[in-house]
C-alpha cells in the first residue's frame, strides 16, 4: 500500500508547503504538527532561510492583544510564539503571530 505524501514529508517540507498555500497562525501550526514551542520556532527559522534562498520571504504578522489592541512591536525578531500576557493591560487574550510564504 503506497504511503500517502504527508506521511512521507519532513516536517520543515509540510511547514513550507502549508505556508506556501495559505497563511497559519503559530497555535495551529504547533498543534497540527504537535510540537513543542521551540521547535517549532527552530523549524520556522529554518523555513526563512530556505524561502530567502528562493527569492521569497517569510511574512509574519506580529501578535496583537485582543483586549487593548497592542502591537507586539519587533517581537518576531526575537520570538516567534505568543507572549502570554499583554505588557500595556495585562491581559491573557493575545492573537497568535500568523505566517505564510509570499514574494
Amino acid at each position: 500500500m503506497p504511503e500517502s505524501v504527508e506521511a512521507t514529508e519532513t516536517i520543515r517540507r509540510r511547514l513550507l508547503r502549508w505556508l506556501s498555500q495559505g497563511e497559519y497562525d503559530f497555535d495551529a501550526l504547533q498543534e497540527a504538527l504537535e510540537l513543542g514551542v521551540r521547535d517549532l520556532e527552530r523549524d520556522l527559522r529554518h523555513v526563512e532561510r530556505t524561502v530567502r534562498r528562493r527569492g521569497k520571504r517569510l511574512r509574519v504578522s506580529a501578535p496583537r492583544c485582543s483586549d487593548c489592541g497592542f502591537d507586539f512591536p519587533g517581537r518576531t525578531a526575537r520570538h516567534l510564539h505568543t507572549p502570554s500576557r499583554c505588557p500595556k493591560c495585562r491581559g491573557e487574550r493575545i492573537a497568535p503571530s500568523r505566517f505564510r510564504v509570499a514574494r
